[in-house]
C-alpha cells in the first residue's frame, strides 16, 4: 500500500482554512464615520457594530483632550448601524475624536475628523478652491474602516497550500526518477 505524504495530506485542511478566511465573515469590521457639512454639527454613521445594542458615543477635542458635549446613548439597529448628528462647534473643536464603546467598557470603533481641510464660513464649510466643493467630495471624513485579517490569513494560507503541492509535485518526480 502507497503512503500519502504529509504534505497532501495536510492540502485539504489547508484549502478548507483557505475557504473560510475567504468567506466573508459573519461579523462586518465596525466602521465610524464623522462628517459634516455645516460648523455647527458632525454627523456620526456607525456601521457593523453589535445589532440592537446600546453603545455610548463620545467626542472628544484632539487638541485639549477634553470631553465635548455629554456622552451619548445610540441604540443600533438590526444591522448593527446608527446615524446621529451631534451639536458641536467646529470653530471651536476644529479637530474632533469619537469612540463607540460597548456598555461595559469595550472599545468598539474610534474614528477622527478635521475641518482645517474646509474652514468655517458663515457657519458652512466653505470649499478650497484647489479641492472642489464640498458636493463633490462628499464631505470630509476620515474613517477607522477596521482591519482586513481575514483575507490576509486566506492569502497566506493559499500560498502554504501552493508550496505544499509543489513539494509533494517535486518529491513525486523525484520517486519516479
Amino acid at each position: 500500500m502507497r503512503r500519502i505524504p504529509l504534505a497532501l495530506r495536510l492540502v485539504p485542511a489547508l484549502l478548507g482554512l483557505l475557504v473560510l478566511a475567504l468567506v466573508p465573515a459573519a461579523w462586518a469590521a465596525e466602521t465610524l464615520v464623522l462628517s459634516c457639512s455645516i460648523c455647527t454639527q458632525v454627523v456620526a454613521t456607525g456601521k457593523g457594530l453589535p445589532a440592537n445594542e446600546t453603545v455610548r458615543l463620545t467626542l472628544v477635542d484632539v487638541q485639549t483632550g477634553q470631553q465635548v458635549g455629554s456622552t451619548h446613548l445610540i441604540t443600533t439597529d438590526a444591522e448593527g448601524g446608527f446615524v446621529l448628528k451631534i451639536p458641536v462647534d467646529l470653530s471651536l473643536h476644529p479637530s474632533l475624536e469619537s469612540t463607540v464603546w460597548k456598555m461595559d467598557g469595550q472599545v468598539l470603533v474610534v474614528a477622527a475628523h478635521n475641518r482645517i481641510n474646509a474652514p468655517c464660513k458663515d457657519g458652512k464649510m466653505a470649499p478650497m478652491e484647489h479641492m472642489g466643493s464640498m458636493g463633490e467630495m462628499g464631505g470630509h471624513t476620515l474613517a477607522f474602516t477596521g482591519s482586513h485579517a481575514p483575507q490576509l490569513l486566506g492569502i497566506g494560507i493559499g500560498l502554504l497550500a501552493v508550496g505544499a503541492l509543489l513539494l509533494g509535485g517535486a518529491r513525486r518526480l523525484r520517486a519516479v526518477r
